[in-house]
């Protein structure tokens, strides 16, 4: 009786979010029998209004109505029908899973994202692939130095990975990776497609996995000095390559000093004196010993991420995210940013664009970036005065469950919930990854090298830049923390799913229409998956058999070379299990 569907460009245009000021179109249908007097959109969110749409012409048994308007205040609002029927009746029209109209009061909202373009670092890093590294496995080149570090291992040996009963786990054991190891390796990286480069956190810190920040203005003296640092992003940049740090900023560590837990810095830190000029930057209940600390982890005590000094020390002329975007970082990735609040995430874009104006953001945010709450307040991150991107979970767990079920259309609508949800922009400088420090490695989850190939080709193609966590392309195993953390086994590093990593991020590297290309699903059957990718200039089409059996390709795949295999794909073609097509139109 009613027809309405989002993700058609016939009932609302243009597709997904829209900028401030710009038009968007909206078209419903509905049916005769429903003896419509008037039919309204209603929004809520951001802002609460009630538009009214004009009867536009007669569609078969339907009427059509519409509306073109602008939305001038960005935010996130959500909306609905309301009609008005003969007899005084309102007919509420939500959605359902597919974001078809539903007849219900009780249905669900449409969304929709209206965002500032302020959107530079889009440009800079589209179409790009990233490698994740954690500095302390990676490679180790040199003499190190082990004044802040005594307990160093062997290259290639286990972590420290037994758990005490209360869960605590013995995190002072390093293996020496450093800046020139990473920087050794530029070349390995180069022609493994790679353009950006992600550190895990860089900062002196008492621990191995460095969240536990000892001194921002520092690096840890394991990795190198200062001029290290400088030295590998100069020598990253001649590569082509763009360097992201790690900024933990929601917490320090308890050893640091800010804090001075144990009295290993000289200044006095906030949990030593009242008087310390840190300690308005900590949450005490009764000081020194209750303090707020990360998840109740007492070696990470909580900032006071608002306190006009710390905002300061973080964000202003010769603060901390200036620092090192002058030292030669290309950006900053924001550890748990859901625990950042507004005024510090758009003082901190501030500083950051004026400095590199095409610097990227990226927030830590394990679920749909665009309707987040946290902490009971909903989100504001990719309106334009925030961040520039996040880490897509989303697509991440939507790539492992179609490799576990083969179930395309649940693929389909996670992929188009955030095609739909986020800013163009944002969409194309998504961080798409299988695997990252906080999670199994991706072979332990899909269980062979081939299944992680398909799930990287998979990725690969959707909208976003794949990131590989350092030694997935070697085929490294690992289970949760620490021991998803091994060095990389640099003896080892080429193998056929090497090669097979190489070649997907290459093509990547030729395609324009992945940079800022549309994304439009055509195939969702049973293990199979197929979209197109289009943009102004290129066209190409991906289509996956996760299957172990061969699947007849549909009549509506366009003739056209795989540029895998180099065959001819027609209508009537069929697609081997375990196997991709790439065809560049």
């Amino acid at each position: 009786m009613i027809r309405f569907n989002s993700r058609n460009s016939y009932f609302k245009a243009p597709f997904g979010a829209v900028e401030t000021g710009a038009d968007v179109k909206f078209r419903i249908l509905v049916s005769r029998r429903v003896g419509a007097m008037s039919v309204s959109i209603v929004f809520e969110g951001e802002r609460g209004f009630r538009l009214p749409l004009s009867f536009s012409r007669t569609e078969g048994i339907y009427e059509e109505y519409s509306l073109t308007t602008k939305i001038e205040h960005e935010g996130l609002y959500f909306y609905r029908f309301e009609i008005e029927d003969v007899n005084g009746n309102t007919v509420y029209v939500g959605k359902n899973y597919f974001c078809d109209a539903e007849l219900s009061p009780i249905a669900p909202w449409w969304k929709l994202t209206v965002y500032k373009n302020t959107f530079n670092a889009a440009n800079a890093f589209a179409g790009q692939n990233i490698y994740q590294i954690f500095p302390d496995r990676f490679c180790s080149v040199g003499k190190i130095n082990t004044e802040k570090h005594k307990n160093i291992k062997a290259w290639g040996e286990l972590p420290n990975h037994i758990r005490e009963a209360d869960g605590s786990l013995d995190t002072t054991d390093f293996f020496g990776g450093n800046f020139k190891g990473i920087q050794s390796k530029l070349d390995y990286l180069f022609e493994l497609g790679i353009r950006v480069i992600y550190l895990n956190p860089i900062f002196e810190a008492a621990t191995n996995h460095r969240y536990d920040t000892g001194d921002y203005e520092k690096i840890d003296t394991l990795l190198g000095t200062e001029e290290d640092f400088k030295e590998f992003c100069t020598k990253a940049k001649e590569h082509g390559i763009k360097v992201i740090l790690d900024g933990v900023f929601s917490h320090t560590g308890a050893d640091s000093k800010y804090f001075n837990k144990y009295g290993n810095y000289d200044n006095l830190g906030a949990y030593q004196s009242r008087e310390s000029e840190y300690s308005s930057w900590f949450k005490f209940k009764n000081w020194p010993d209750e303090y707020d600390c990360w998840w109740g982890v007492k070696i990470l005590p909580e900032t006071n991420e608002s306190e006009p000094t710390y905002l300061s020390y973080i964000t202003g002329e010769n603060g901390i995210a200036r620092k090192w975007l002058r030292a030669g970082a290309s950006g900053w990735r924001l550890d748990v940013a859901d625990e950042l609040p507004d005024e510090f995430l758009e003082k901190f874009r501030a500083a950051v664009k004026n400095e590199k104006n095409d610097a990227l953001i990226i927030g830590e945010v394990w679920e749909n970036a665009a309707d987040k709450i946290s902490y009971d307040q909903r989100r504001r991150y990719l309106h334009g005065n925030q961040l520039d991107s996040v880490m897509n979970y989303v697509f991440r767990n939507a790539v492992i469950d179609f490799m576990r079920d083969g179930n395309a259309d649940r693929l389909k609508n996670s992929v188009l919930e955030i095609c739909e949800d986020y800013p163009t922009p944002v969409l194309h400088s998504l961080m798409n990854f299988l695997g990252t420090h906080d999670t199994e490695r991706i072979k332990n989850i899909l269980g062979s090298e081939t299944s992680v190939c398909l799930a990287y080709a998979l990725l690969a193609f959707l909208p976003g830049l794949p990131t590989i966590y350092y030694g997935d392309e070697v085929g490294m195993d690992g289970g949760k923390d620490p021991l998803n953390r091994l060095c990389f086994p640099w003896n080892d590093e080429e193998k056929p799913i090497t090669d097979f990593f190489r070649k997907i991020n290459n093509i990547r590297l030729e395609l324009n229409c992945l940079k800022d290309g549309t994304f439009s699903p055509v195939i969702t059957d049973k293990d199979l998956f197929g979209f197109y990718r289009v943009s102004k200039t290129e066209k190409c089409l991906f289509v996956i058999n996760i299957s172990d059996e061969s699947k007849n390709l549909p009549d509506i795949i366009e003739k056209g070379t795989d540029i895998i295999s180099g065959k001819i794909i027609k209508k009537g073609s069929i697609l081997q299990g375990k196997q991709f097509i790439v065809i560049k139109y």
